[in-house]
């Protein structure tokens, strides 16, 4: 890609961000990137032709930067730790790519809609691969269902993930032993799901 095509998608995609599909202009574009409105509709074709560009260019660019069958399986706090890593080191690494990736998760351009779901869906299985071992291990009681127990379990790993990213957002170099607290809190929960927290009476 050339230099002045590279800087117009550089440029576009921080204007995507922050102002969305429509309501982004090309007049903004093609000022902060110092060409002609005429050199953007060359290089692109059409002002939708050149989000589709930038939307794929920054998912291409999260695949590399954080890819996720590199993400540890056999333990949830190490995966949950990782992940969250990742995406914090990203989201200040790539500020505006990771923006435009969250908003055209929610309305994608249709010729991404599909790849930016398997993407996303990549990301749920492996944590739904860390709900079902949870559950392999608990025999529910007689009358409590599967569907709500996965629920809940599911929820735990959610709120994990919450207070995982709000720790290492605030200590950024923390070390695994330093974030032990987490892990045994976690396991408090899982503790509580399993046996229950009413006394017998």
């Amino acid at each position: 890609m050339g230099d002045k095509k590279n800087k117009i998608l550089k440029v576009a995609i921080g204007e995507f961000a922050d102002h969305g599909y429509k309501a982004a202009s090309t007049n903004r574009i093609s000022e902060v990137a110092g060409v002609s409105k005429g050199l953007i509709f060359h290089y692109f074709g059409s002002k939708e032709k050149l989000y589709t560009t930038a939307v794929e260019y920054s998912v291409d660019l999260a695949m590399q930067e954080v890819p996720v069958a590199e993400m540890p399986t056999e333990d949830f706090i190490q995966g949950a730790i990782w992940s969250t890593k990742q995406k914090l080191n990203f989201s200040r690494k790539y500020p505006a790519v990771f923006k435009l990736i969250m908003q055209s998760y929610a309305n994608p351009p249709a010729s991404l809609a599909k790849r930016l779901h398997a993407y996303y869906t990549e990301m749920l299985q492996v944590q739904e691969t860390y709900v079902n071992r949870v559950l392999e291990k608990v025999q529910l009681r007689e009358g409590v269902a599967y569907e709500d127990a996965h629920d809940v379990v599911r929820a735990l790993f959610d709120y994990t993930i919450m207070m995982a990213t709000d720790f290492i957002r605030d200590n950024p170099e923390a070390t695994m032993d330093e974030m032990q607290p987490l892990v045994n809190k976690f396991m408090n929960m899982v503790a509580v799901v399993e046996y229950g927290m009413m006394r017998e009476t």
